[in-house]
């Protein structure tokens, strides 16, 4: 993905030499490229499961823009009626349109057509399935037209790894329309996990899909059989790059005249004025006119078989909603996993099995739960409501639906809207994973905290190293206190992305918030950071009090999971569950009674003996890489920071991330952080190749452009040896080797002689977009630079 640059003035000599190599690699190397030969590939991009036995897991994915409701290959407009489709033309719905074509059709809720972002033909994304430890590769290929992009592999620790971890601008340059990039990293840990876009809002366009890591021995192979549920909120009328506009100029009812208010949780707290529209599993969802009738668009099926036992593995994509998720008529679901590790009720007892009736996700967060088919053989409904409360006058319905369909029983293809299950004074439901305290009384619901009844047999010998920390430090994560517009910050910093990769930044990236009007209560713009001692254990507050406070936030750590080891809530009626105040255990730094609060320390001096802090979980606390702060709460992490590089540490919630509650961790001194070979170059400060093309050496220099960027740079021949220390160009799929100067270099003539460059592999294929220029040193920098200057080569590298 690195960029070439030409300077102005280039010899004509110099250039007919590049055009004539460069029409050369052409005709060579184009013919055959990894995107028109996937069925050639392994079995990842067949199937999406790679051999348990594979040392490696590879796998091509093409990015590209799609419509809704429009059949493939043969596109043709369809409308749904009664779960299936018909052709556009068939106004009476009398043909429904076979079951393959429904597969090959993104429907989406089944209203209009609407543009989304597609992973090989797919909306979501084709589920990866890999095995923990293996080597993993993925390709990824931009064919959007106008969109760059970057793939966050989330979950995925990266050990040595960072430059994959999928961040543009932290540590990648975006992938540009028509380019590709290779991520490297290993399966770790496993679980449920799950890819997506880094950039921008595209993961709410359909940009993500499933990452399931399989442990290579499994310990309960009778339960391992099961499904994927990817859930996502859906809006009809605008893009997400739309909705970041509204939210930041304001969303507006132009039918009444009116500003649209924010809806409102169980608690009373804010979500958001995005507006909710249909609920989509894997894709699919029906959008529900009132509250009682739908459209009628298929649902997602999953089909069992009595008296067995399934285990759903449920990611959430969503863009900004978190859901309750149930099953009809089915009242217990065993919880067993979060963001991949395994959680229990309580180790101390007989039976550590987690059973509740629902959860809460949030999205970033992943819940494996466990469901036994025990129930009167027919259809039900897996259903995934958001958490908001819905005035009487709103005749709406919010919520997405799967099919859950017993063998041998009538098939269904469009059931009616769910009936909750049944909750009493005697036998409560219990809901796992509330960001609040209660549940309005008389609605017979409990709720049962993450912290307080999520345990881990597994952290004992981990959490040991950060049983005691050296350091606590505090975030404070807030919006600007107009609640018409949430510009997030952290600390009092709206996070700005660099124009280059902090990871090969030479020098320090705190100074980017050096200049920014920063203070103690305002927000300012910057590229916030915070510098990490490597090996250190540290404890970290992550608050939402202050004037910015009032809005339940999941965030998510890069390249690290981490301990839970207390949530601390704020004030709440115990009747309606309202929301009442902010927590008291923290104090603002601030004198006046308004604050942002973007310094914080405990509001008891004894708590900053970290230990002693009450309800603090010192025991096998679960492990977590994606957390909900409560509003007006906070959540106490610990963590080791051993995983040198720099994180980024955000929202969960796009459209919070795009306008600023975002900033890097970054672990361990510059030197320690992992970096390639070849890192990339996002810009340099000369003019860059289309400019040239209008300078006045006219059509053989621009010729000569084009040349190099097919890729004549990357397939002249050179000696990649420690005694041979010559520059060299790489490109994958077409890798050759140049030896600059005429006389083989000394101590390469016995494994090296010109005539044996006739040997080297044949070119097959070329990426002209993953050119990249590798420097062995310094010094062959250097001496290659000022060999190029003297023959007034114009080719010019940014050496990071």
């Amino acid at each position: 993905m690195t960029l070439a640059y030409l300077e102005m003035g280039v010899p004509i000599s110099v250039s007919a030499v590049f055009l004539c190599l460069g029409l050369l690699v052409a005709v060579n190397c184009l013919t055959g490229t990894w995107w028109d030969k996937m069925e050639q590939g392994p079995t990842c991009a067949v199937a999406g499961t790679c051999g348990e036995n594979d040392k490696t897991c590879e796998c091509y994915l093409t990015i590209e823009h799609r419509l809704t409701m429009m059949t493939s290959p043969d596109p043709v407009l369809v409308w749904p009626k009664g779960g299936k489709l018909y052709r556009f033309d068939d106004s009476n719905g009398t043909i429904p349109l076979p079951k393959h074509t429904i597969k090959n059709t993104i429907t989406a809720d089944g209203v209009g057509s609407r543009m989304v972002i597609t992973v090989n033909g797919l909306f979501p994304g084709p589920s990866i399935v890999a095995f923990e430890g293996q080597q993993m590769i993925m390709h990824v290929r931009n064919l959007m037209q106008t969109e760059s992009t970057a793939i966050h592999w989330h979950g995925m620790e990266q050990i040595n790894s960072v430059y994959s971890d999928g961040v543009p601008f932290i540590t990648q340059c975006p992938i540009l329309p028509g380019q590709n990039a290779t991520y490297r990293f290993t399966a770790s840990p496993k679980g449920t996990h799950f890819y997506h876009s880094q950039m921008g809002n595209q993961r709410s366009m359909g940009l993500y899909g499933a990452l399931i890591i399989n442990p290579k021995q499994r310990d309960v192979p009778d339960i391992h059989e099961g499904f994927i549920v990817l859930l996502q909120d859906w809006n009809h009328n605008d893009d997400p790059e739309t909705s970041y506009l509204r939210m930041k100029d304001g969303m507006y009812d132009f039918n009444t005249k009116k500003y649209e208010n924010s809806t409102h949780s169980v608690d009373g707290t804010n979500f958001s004025a995005f507006r909710f529209h249909s609920g989509l599993i894997n894709g699919m969802g029906r959008f529900y006119r009132t509250k009682s009738t739908s459209n009628e668009s298929p649902l997602q099926v999953f089909e069992i078989e009595e008296s067995k036992p399934y285990l759903f593995r449920v990611i959430s994509a969503a863009t900004l909603y978190p859901f309750r998720v149930y099953i009809e008529g089915h009242p217990i679901l065993t919880m067993e996993a979060s963001d991949g590790h395994d959680i229990v009720n309580d180790v101390h007892t007989a039976s550590d099995k987690l059973d509740v009736e629902s959860f809460i996700i949030y999205p970033g967060e992943r819940f494996d739960f466990t469901l036994y088919a025990d129930q009167e053989p027919g259809s039900y409904l897996f259903v995934a409501e958001t958490l908001e409360v819905l005035g009487p006058s709103v005749d709406e319905y919010h919520a997405a639906e799967a099919i859950l369909h017993y063998a041998n029983t009538p098939n269904i293809t469009n059931p009616q809207k769910a009936s909750s299950n049944k909750c009493s004074p005697s036998r409560p439901c219990i809901t796992f994973n509330c960001p609040f305290l209660y549940y309005p009384r008389g609605t017979n619901r409990v709720c049962w905290n993450f912290d307080k009844q999520a345990y881990s047999k597994d952290t004992e010998p981990l959490f040991k190293e950060v049983y005691n920390v050296s350091k606590t430090l505090f975030f404070n994560f807030g919006f600007n206190g107009d609640l018409k517009f949430n510009s997030g910050s952290i600390n009092g910093h709206q996070f700005v992305f660099p124009a280059e990769p902090i990871l090969y930044r030479t020098y320090d990236a705190a100074r980017g918030c050096e200049n920014a009007n920063c203070g103690q209560d305002k927000v300012c713009q910057c590229t916030f950071y915070e510098s990490f001692e490597k090996d250190v254990a540290y404890q970290l507050v992550l608050s939402n009090i202050g004037d910015g406070q009032g809005w339940s936030e999941p965030i998510h750590l890069h390249g690290y999971n981490f301990f839970v080891v207390k949530i601390g809530f704020g004030i709440y009626d115990n009747v309606s569950a309202m929301w009442l105040r902010e927590t008291n255990d923290i104090r603002c730094d601030e004198k006046m009674k308004s604050s942002m609060c973007n310094s914080e320390r405990w509001n008891r001096s004894s708590w900053d003996n970290a230990n002693s802090i009450p309800g603090v979980k010192l025991k096998n606390p679960p492990i977590k890489d994606t957390i909900v702060i409560p509003s007006g709460g906070y959540v106490i992490i610990r963590l080791k920071a051993s995983n040198p590089g720099p994180w980024f540490f955000h929202s969960q919630v796009d459209l919070h991330t795009t306008y600023g509650m975002a900033m890097v961790f970054h672990i361990g001194p510059y030197s320690a952080s992992p970096m390639l070979a070849n890192p990339q170059t996002c810009w340099v400060q000369r003019r860059p190749i289309l400019n040239s093309l209008g300078s006045g050496n006219g059509l053989v220099t621009g010729l000569a452009v084009l040349a190099t960027v097919e890729g004549i740079i990357g397939i002249i021949y050179c000696i990649k040896t420690r005694k041979c220390q010559e520059y060299c160009t790489r490109m994958k799929k077409c890798q050759m080797y140049f030896i600059k100067s005429e006389k083989i270099p000394k101590g390469c003539q016995d494994s090296h002689h010109e005539d044996d460059l006739d040997n080297y592999p044949t070119v097959r294929s070329v990426d002209i977009q993953t050119l990249s220029l590798t420097l062995v040193n310094d010094s062959d920098f250097d001496e290659t630079r000022n060999s190029i200057d003297s023959e007034e080569t114009a080719v010019k590298h940014r050496y990071i």
